[in-house]
């Protein structure tokens, strides 16, 4: 009896060894980034897991998070979200276990810096759906980190994913996200250019140094509103006009004079065709961000869409005081000044022959011709903001020629001619 209760003793401190043995090689195949080698270690090791004592109990859950994790990132992973699971699972059973609790923050650190840059890279190729599940892991390893649920969401939407979005959104307006956060910025003396700091300690510390200057905050703006209006706008391409209605007003109950919720709610009722309470509310936003050349924009699309022409051009004109460069104000502003041509053209062609028709007729001819005339700038400055501007460029030469300036006109038909080759 004793003899075999020895036997059984040595054949336990045997099956030990062996397992220690399996995790030291794992190890060394990990140091020699032979991931598929450490993998096989560890699987032999498992099995006899419940023995090891919590020192080895820890270094085999270390191994095997680095091993799922290098496999993972390796291009020959044959399910990269499990392996990456297996990883952040072993990694916390370390950290529960009180030891090499260092190596696992820095294993998960490492993760979840391969994890994010992944899923650039998966957004580079238009491979917006896996994206989405990598970032939305990176949130579930951290949820402190809500910037990548946000970022999760913005995927999801590209991926035409738009329940999966949906959930995202939501929770982040559970959490009353903002995605406000200051930038740390100071100027470098060498090289005169703006660099961002991971903190203002060191930034500071930077500063102090004497090759950094001009320190400042830059405090980002709330995304609060575009979240609400993506979730608005989500809800629409779903049908479900009744849930926009209400995602916008439980956004404004937070922030009623939030600009850019304003401008969601503005955003969702010219999608429903209520073009006069978009009005109504770009009105509000333009009182709310009176510089923004964008809202004057969109209120001159809104008024010339409802048939105001007079007040379309009148937010055009301050649009372009306020961003001289706008290409589509001045392509807009022609095309309203041309308006009147057709109403012309009509009452021209249903005019007689008698002399106060004739008469009439050459009145009405000089009206269009100014009509042309009047056009012109704002079309020969779209075409210098953007020369390639092929309709813009058609518009100026059919102008030319009704003026009766074939020359020019043939100028700009080559133009064309050349853009087109």
């Amino acid at each position: 009896m004793k003899k075999t209760i020895f036997s059984l003793a040595l054949l336990a401190t045997t099956s030990l060894f062996a397992q220690k043995s399996e995790i030291k090689d794992a190890q060394d195949a990990i140091e020699n980034e032979d991931f598929s080698s450490a993998i096989s270690y560890l699987k032999t090791a498992k099995k006899l897991k419940s023995d090891l004592n919590e020192k080895w109990l820890s270094r085999f859950y270390l191994a095997q998070g680095q091993s799922h994790s290098m496999r993972a990132f390796s291009g020959n992973s044959q399910d990269m979200m499990s392996d990456i699971d297996t990883a952040v699972n072993s990694y916390e059973e370390v950290i529960k276990l009180g030891r090499d609790v260092e190596d696992a923050n820095i294993g998960i650190s490492n993760l979840k810096d391969n994890l994010v840059n992944s899923a650039i890279d998966d957004q580079k190729k238009g491979e917006n759906s896996l994206a989405a599940d990598k970032l939305y892991k990176s949130y579930e390893m951290n949820e402190q980190d809500t910037m990548y649920l946000y970022y999760a969401a913005s995927s999801a939407v590209n991926a035409r994913d738009y329940d999966e979005a949906l959930t995202y959104y939501k929770r982040l307006m559970d959490l009353e996200y903002t995605g406000v956060r200051t930038n740390y910025i100071a100027t470098d003396v060498e090289s005169g250019e703006e660099v961002t700091f991971n903190s203002k300690e060191e930034r500071d510390f930077s500063v102090k140094s004497d090759q950094y200057t001009n320190p400042k905050d830059d405090v980002t703006e709330s995304v609060r509103g575009e979240i609400a209006k993506n979730i608005s706008l989500i809800y629409i391409q779903q049908e479900k006009t009744d849930e926009a209605l209400i995602a916008i007003e439980e956004a404004k109950k937070e922030n009623p004079n939030d600009i850019a919720i304003i401008q969601a709610e503005a955003d969702l009722h010219y999608r429903l065709g209520n073009l006069e309470k978009y009005s109504e509310l770009m009105k509000k936003a333009v009182e709310q961000d009176p510089d923004n050349a964008d809202l004057l924009y969109n209120l001159g699309v809104s008024a010339e869409q409802l048939g105001d022409v007079k007040t379309a051009q009148k937010y055009y004109k301050q649009a372009i005081e306020l961003n001289p460069e706008m290409e589509n104000a001045y392509i807009n502003m022609a095309t309203t000044t041309l308006s009147k041509e057709r109403e012309i053209v009509e009452e021209m062609n249903s005019l007689g022959t008698s002399k106060a028709d004739n008469k009439k007729y050459q009145k009405l001819n000089e009206e269009k011709k100014q009509y042309y005339s009047d056009a012109l700038p704002y079309l020969e400055k779209a075409i210098e903001i953007n020369p390639q501007n092929i309709g813009a460029m058609q518009t100026m030469m059919n102008i030319y020629f009704q003026l009766g300036k074939d020359e020019k006109a043939e100028e700009i038909k080559s133009r064309i001619d050349e853009i087109r080759k």
